[in-house]
């Protein structure tokens, strides 16, 4: 390879890094898990995916009232919605909250469990990165907001975006002596058109486990002609500028809320800076994947009966039992309650960071994987403790006990939702839905698959969802 790069007239350093790159030992593209947890389920009724006759493959995202998925219908080629699942049902709503993620059911938080995240962390030799952005309050002694275990504890999120930041990325310093990775990638960048696709031809006879030098060339042609979207280089630490802001405020470790009230241990309070605290998380949390800094990475959004005033979303009211404490529920054939659209809105402001906090910084070209965007090699797993706040349902519900007529009703569903494929581990841009309940953990086994480590069994799983697995 090297006598042939330099057939052609390219420098040294050049031919000896294609060179290099073509006998390394081949490698797939790297894949990263990335869970969202968004407190207090959703009202179905402004959720449901509209499905066009019964192709769970065509489907609209922003068709139902409020659409609190709506956001993701420009990307929804990478979406998939997962109906028909259940949490496993063994002391009520929020309590289950401790083990929603996790392979138990102990209520009292005494035997080991693990989270999901944390078993395919083992199985990989991964150790999770865990952020919270006001995930549990300090001093807070329930165990609704507990939602991370690794098989002796729970674990407690890193709340402070700024901590998280310079744990991950403080390592990244401008290099001081010569990276050969850095010193290949400057001199492809070099190459001309017409170099890159003199090389492609000098490809054409090598073999399968050369083959990634084509993608390599491919990338460097989409460069040239303006269209590629550019490489993301971590030789350095990304531009964070929201955590910056976070810095500069000189938050607190823990985000306040106020003081406890007399249900459940909730806290109550307004805390204004908590969008920009959420919104700071998520960059560190997508620079972490983009960098391959942290392959698994959870992102708890507040936690389980969180008081949090929702003032910045323009909604002044409480969360937990102000927004997703309300209904009934109107059905296609109601007018509509007001109560019960504004906790719409408040989980269509989540699905909006989401979007943009996550998924957009993530439809760039991977630097790890030539040719793909990071999206593509990513799952994001968003998930809820409960299906809707209101009822507190685990299971997929279709007429709740006190629902007004008329009827039929839209089912209930928990809100499960995966983006991306995990470099093509996933068939993508479906609905996926079951007639009877199936665990939760059966996703959870098809997630660890799609991973690179299989779990033969987790909680109460019977197998895997084959029909996302590609």
């Amino acid at each position: 390879m090297f006598l042939r790069a330099a057939a052609l007239g390219l420098a040294a350093p050049a031919a000896f890094n294609l060179s290099r790159l073509a006998v390394a030992s081949p490698a797939g593209a790297p894949k990263r898990l990335m869970i969202f947890h968004m407190p207090h389920g959703v009202p179905n009724i402004h959720y449901n995916p509209k499905v066009m006759g019964s192709d769970l493959t065509q489907f609209a995202l922003d068709q139902s009232f409020e659409s609190i998925l709506a956001p993701l219908e420009p990307y929804k080629q990478y979406v998939n919605v997962y109906q028909g699942f259940k949490y496993p049902d063994g002391g009520g709503p929020h309590v289950d909250a401790v083990h929603f993620l996790t392979d138990s059911k102990d209520l009292e938080g005494n035997a080991a469990r693990t989270s999901i995240d944390y078993a395919i962390g083992k199985k990989l030799g991964v150790k999770p990165l865990n952020l919270g952005a006001s995930s549990r309050p300090l001093g807070a002694v329930t165990l609704y907001p507990k939602v991370f275990w690794d098989g002796t504890g729970f674990i407690e999120a890193e709340k402070n975006p700024v901590k998280a930041a310079d744990a991950v990325f403080g390592g990244l310093k401008a290099p001081t002596g010569v990276n050969p990775d850095v010193e290949a990638r400057e001199a492809l960048l070099k190459l001309t058109e017409g170099e890159v696709q003199g090389l492609q031809q000098e490809l054409s006879s090598l073999t399968n486990e050369q083959s990634k030098l084509t993608a390599h060339l491919n990338a460097l042609l989409a460069l040239h002609a303006g269209s590629g979207g550019g490489s993301v280089s971590c030789t350095a630490a990304p531009s964070l500028p929201n955590v910056e802001k976070i810095r500069a405020l000189k938050q607190p470790d823990v985000t306040p809320e106020g003081t406890p009230n007399w249900y459940l241990g909730d806290y109550q309070g307004n805390n204004e800076n908590f969008p920009l605290i959420l919104a700071a998380h998520m960059e560190v949390a997508a620079q972490a994947i983009v960098c391959n800094a942290s392959p698994i990475v959870t992102l708890q959004a507040m936690f389980s009966t969180s008081q949090m005033n929702f003032n910045f979303a323009k909604i002044n009211k409480a969360h937990h039992l102000e927004i997703s404490h309300q209904g009934p529920e109107m059905n296609p054939d109601m007018p509509s309650n007001p109560s019960v659209t504004d906790y719409a809105k408040a989980q269509r402001w989540f699905t909006q960071q989401i979007v943009d906090g996550l998924l957009k910084p993530l439809l760039v070209d991977d630097p790890a994987a030539p040719g793909s965007k990071v999206i593509d090699n990513t799952i994001i797993y968003v998930c809820s403790e409960i299906a809707d706040g209101q009822y507190h349902n685990l299971a997929t519900q279709d007429v709740p006990s006190y629902h007004p007529a008329p009827q039929p009703y839209t089912s209930m569903y928990l809100p499960l939702v995966t983006i991306g494929g995990g470099a093509g581990a996933l068939k993508t841009g479906r609905i996926v839905r079951n007639a009877t309940d199936r665990p939760a953990a059966d996703l959870y086994l098809t997630l660890a698959q799609a991973m690179g480590a299989p779990l033969t069994k987790f909680g109460e799983s019977t197998g895997v969802v084959q029909e996302v697995l590609a």
